[in-house]
């Protein structure tokens, strides 16, 4: 499928709806969950203190290089005291200014993630007989499937936050279902018009079978028709091909430079 247009948007400007809203939702499990965090001008960083935690959760978000320069010390120290010994910076796309920073700081670049956006024009999904979507109260069943698809240790975190999904609430979620079992689902945080789409699995039994599409789908209707204009994401890996399939433009990958004690 042809990427749609998004008027008036540069990649720029839809990376900084990305940047914002992957804040706004890490702030969110911040908020009575185990995930730490700390402000400083420019930046924002979070942590996920314990043994054996994903190292996608200590993770530093910028505004532009010289905050990132300005924190990047009282930063290090902010981990070292948490017991952390590996943390990351995603940097975006074309920023050489920030990945200079980094490299003379001892950060490393590792691996990548394609950052990718669409305009919300989407009507609900047509549903087979049989299937059904439906929008649970809770996380429960969506982070058993990104267990199934990504790893327990990729939503261990989330079992300790347990949020409520209420009408008052960023935060909604879909779930399909076929004779009963929860095959497929996902999260979209939704701030100032932006719908970030977060936690997208299908069962690994259930791959192949259009449901991580009827997901999107659902999350897309839902959002435009709560206010939301673009959706933004990042791309894993199972989801890329995806993405692109439904119309999603590609905006560059965020390369993740890493910090490693010692």
């Amino acid at each position: 499928m042809e990427a749609p247009t998004l008027p008036g948007m540069t990649d720029a400007e839809l990376t900084a709806r990305l940047r914002a809203n992957i804040q706004g939702f890490k702030t969110l499990q911040a908020q009575g969950g185990p995930l730490r965090l700390k402000e400083l001008p420019g930046v924002r960083a979070f942590a996920l203190p314990g043994r054996g935690a994903a190292l996608f959760q200590q993770q530093v978000m910028y505004t532009d290089a010289r905050a990132l320069a300005e924190a990047l010390e009282p930063l290090a120290a902010w981990y070292r005291e948490l017991g952390i010994g590996a943390w990351r910076v995603p940097v975006y796309p074309g920023d050489t200014a920030a990945e200079a920073v980094l490299a003379r700081a001892g950060h490393r670049a590792e691996d990548s993630l394609p950052a990718m956006a669409i305009p919300l024009a989407h009507p609900p999904p047509q549903l087979a007989p049989g299937t059904t979507l439906e929008h649970p109260e809770d996380l429960h069943e969506v982070l058993g499937l990104n267990a199934l698809s990504y790893g327990q240790e990729h939503v261990d975190y989330f079992e300790s936050w347990r949020p409520r999904l209420h009408s008052s609430s960023p935060l909604y979620a879909v779930l399909v279902r076929q004779e009963g079992r929860a095959l497929a689902g996902g999260v979209s945080f939704e701030r100032d018009g932006t719908a970030g789409i977060y936690l997208v699995a299908t069962h690994p039994e259930a791959r192949h079978r259009g449901l991580g599409s009827l997901v999107m789908q659902g999350l897309h209707a839902d959002a435009l028709a709560r206010g939301c204009t673009v959706a933004v994401l990042q791309a894993s890996a199972l989801g890329h091909r995806l993405y692109q399939r439904l119309g999603y433009r590609d905006l560059g990958a965020w390369t993740s430079w890493v910090r490693r004690a010692g």
